[in-house]
């Protein structure tokens, strides 16, 4: 084996091997008790009027609605792995009616792999590369899983930026390919998280969105005509550390809230979603 081959050989190595520099994995409990909504007052949609913690009554179940969310993210030398999955009606038994086809754990989720050139160059060419602000840009794959659907493909870029007082943020540019609709569309996003204190509380403020700007025209299949549609999805969370409170260990126990805003939710024309959740996170 020559020395070119070595070279390729350790790297392949190094590449597959993962770093303990940053991991983690985490449970969210979320609950919409739909107090505020109003069966006399819905729209198309199932959408309730002027509700704020309502989902939609549709495919996914009803406006009350409890969500366990499992995620995690393994940071390695030369790039990352996340992925997340959420449960819809987690705690809901075998032998309970089942009113739709996703509330009785009906899950949605993903499994995004990221790889940095940057960082791949520096190890190569044993130097740092200083991008000011931005810290580095990473090729993405992303598969998502959605119990209804199957599953959908995005491919493109990571960007992650230097935001002083911010503990990260990362915005994304991706083709989104579903299997059910004729074209691809340009999905952007952008994803954050900063950490702050109120005298001796601490609390994150953290969330992201994602857009797609033109819809992925005409459904194919079983999802002729149908239409993917432009969309607009927000979920911002804050959260306070309730463990350091009680004098449990700091960073592990959280409660909190999320709120989500949507527009045409499921890239369906005119669905919308405006839901404020109760959260208890816990880091494992």
């Amino acid at each position: 084996m020559n020395r070119r081959s070595l070279c390729f050989v350790a790297l392949l190595a190094s590449l597959l091997t993962s770093s303990t520099a940053f991991a983690g994995v985490w449970f969210e409990l979320l609950r919409a008790p739909c107090f505020t909504g109003d069966k006399d007052n819905m729209a198309l949609g199932g959408r309730y009027r002027g509700a704020v913690d309502c989902f939609n009554e549709d495919f996914n179940g009803g406006g009350a609605r409890t969500t366990l969310t499992i995620k995690a993210f393994q940071q390695w030398e030369y790039g990352s792995v996340f992925l997340y999955y959420d449960i819809t009606g987690p705690f809901t038994p075998a032998s309970a009616f089942k009113q739709s086809a996703n509330q009785k754990g009906g899950f949605f989720g993903g499994i995004t792999v990221a790889v940095s050139p940057k960082s791949i160059a520096e190890k190569v060419l044993e130097r740092k590369f200083d991008w000011g602000p931005l810290r580095d840009v990473s090729l993405k794959y992303e598969m998502e899983h959605v119990s209804k659907f199957g599953m959908l493909h995005y491919y493109g870029l990571q960007w992650d930026l230097a935001v002083p007082g911010m503990d990260f943020v990362t915005a994304t540019t991706v083709i989104r390919d579903d299997w059910g609709l004729r074209g691809v569309d340009l999905q952007v996003g952008l994803a954050w998280q900063k950490s702050f204190s109120l005298g001796t509380q601490d609390f994150l403020f953290l969330g992201f969105f994602q857009t797609g700007l033109f819809g992925e025209g005409e459904g194919v299949g079983a999802m002729a005509g149908s239409r993917g549609n432009r969309f607009f999805l927000a979920q911002p969370e804050l959260l306070w550390d309730f463990g350091k409170l009680v004098h449990f260990t700091p960073g592990k126990i959280y409660l909190g809230g999320e709120y989500q805003i949507a527009y045409n939710r499921y890239l369906i024309q005119g669905k919308i979603e405006n839901v404020l959740q109760g959260m208890i996170r816990w880091n494992i």
